[in-house]
C-alpha cells in the first residue's frame, strides 16, 4: 500500500460555506509504510523541500492545520467525500 504526505489547511470561510477543506497531497515521494512516511514528516532535514513545494503551489501563505500520512485508500475516499482525513 502507498502512503502520502498530506497537508490539511485550516478551515476558511469558503470551506465553512461549502463543507469542504483544502488539502495538498505530495505525490512524490510515496512510502510503503506509515512509519516511513511519519519519519519523513518529523525529520527537520525534509522540511525545506516540503515548504518549498508548498510555496511554489501557494504563493500566498495559508494556515496549516495538520501534516499527516494517509494511505491511498483513505485518500481516495476522502477526495470522493466519503471519509475525512
Amino acid at each position: 500500500m502507498k502512503f502520502f504526505i498530506v497537508v490539511v489547511f485550516a478551515m476558511s470561510q469558503a470551506d465553512l460555506a461549502d463543507g469542504g477543506r483544502d488539502l495538498y497531497v505530495f505525490t512524490e515521494p510515496t512510502y510503503t509504510t506509515q512509519q516511513e512516511c511519519e519519519q519523513d514528516i518529523l525529520d527537520p532535514e525534509v522540511y525545506p523541500g516540503l515548504v518549498a513545494k508548498l510555496i511554489s503551489e501557494y504563493p500566498q501563505p495559508k494556515p496549516i492545520d495538520a501534516v499527516v500520512c494517509v494511505d491511498e485508500t483513505t485518500l481516495e475516499q476522502s477526495l470522493q467525500g466519503s471519509q475525512s482525513i
